[in-house]
């Protein structure tokens, strides 16, 4: 299709089969037969309509150059055609050998070995080896700790207070791996870390984890768990379960000390 403002260039196919399989390079020479505009393709294609191009140079560009690309008032274009012989196809079922090993693989190894490790977290009476290239890339929390001018910065060796050694161990290979054993157990204490440390896809499975253990009897404990880690997703599941078992919830001495404790909360439940 013409463009208007435009010089257009498009091949047409006017003899034998209407498909064809070709290369081909349009260009313009200049006064002193150099090649400019050059604009090159490949097709396999029915030629019926033609194949080229609709803006292969401006019309303004071309008259502001016309002393170089108008010698004598005569518009020179040239073409270098390539075309191919019918080929065939044949369909061969083979196997490719996929390599089974992934990045998390060579994490996890990273990880258990230590090696070039340059950093120690020390977690109650417990230390843990880790790099603080990867634990910045995967926490902002970390990211924050190891990058801005903050005393873990230039320290070798961090306390992380609040957490117990197993749970960070668990949250630990975690941002390693991206994989986590028995969540279900930890759950709880698991969301709280990755809220702290802004492990979003952990605390994603966590949320996915935990309605598995809602019960009348932990409901309210769960519930406030959820809104104070912004756990949306688990809030209104066992707010949802409290509504439809109102009158047993009530019965729970979690309730009753919901009542004394936290009135405020008990208003946003209700």
């Amino acid at each position: 299709m013409r463009e208007k403002g435009w010089i257009s260039l498009f091949l047409h196919r006017n003899n034998g089969a209407d498909k064809g399989r070709i290369k081909f390079a349009l260009f313009m020479l200049d006064s002193k037969n150099g090649r400019k505009f050059i604009e090159t393709a490949y097709a396999n294609r029915n030629f019926k309509n033609g194949w080229g191009f609709s803006k292969l140079l401006e019309i303004k560009k071309l008259l502001e150059n016309k002393n170089d690309f108008l010698p004598n008032n005569t518009l020179t274009v040239g073409i270098e055609l390539t075309i191919y012989e019918d080929y065939q196809t044949f369909p061969t079922k083979f196997l490719l050998d996929t390599p089974q090993h992934k990045i998390t693989d060579d994490l996890k190894e990273l990880y258990d070995s230590k090696i070039n490790s340059d950093v120690t977290l020390v977690v109650g009476n417990e230390k843990f080896k880790a790099h603080k290239i990867i634990l910045s890339a995967r926490s902002p929390v970390f990211f924050a700790m190891f990058t801005h001018e903050m005393k873990e910065k230039k320290d070798s060796e961090v306390d992380i207070p609040d957490i117990d050694p197993e749970i960070f161990n668990k949250m630990l290979q975690f941002i390693y791996t991206d994989e986590i054993n028995n969540l279900d157990i930890d759950a709880v204490y698991l969301l709280e870390a990755a809220d702290k440390y802004q492990l979003l896809n952990l605390k994603s499975l966590c949320e996915e984890s935990l309605p598995k253990s809602v019960r009348i009897d932990n409901a309210i404990k769960l519930m406030i768990l959820a809104d104070l880690h912004n756990a949306n997703q688990l809030f209104e599941y066992v707010l949802e379960l409290i509504l439809q078992n109102i009158e047993d919830v009530i019965d729970t001495p979690e309730y009753k000390i919901l009542e004394e404790s936290n009135p405020l909360f008990l208003t946003k439940l209700i």
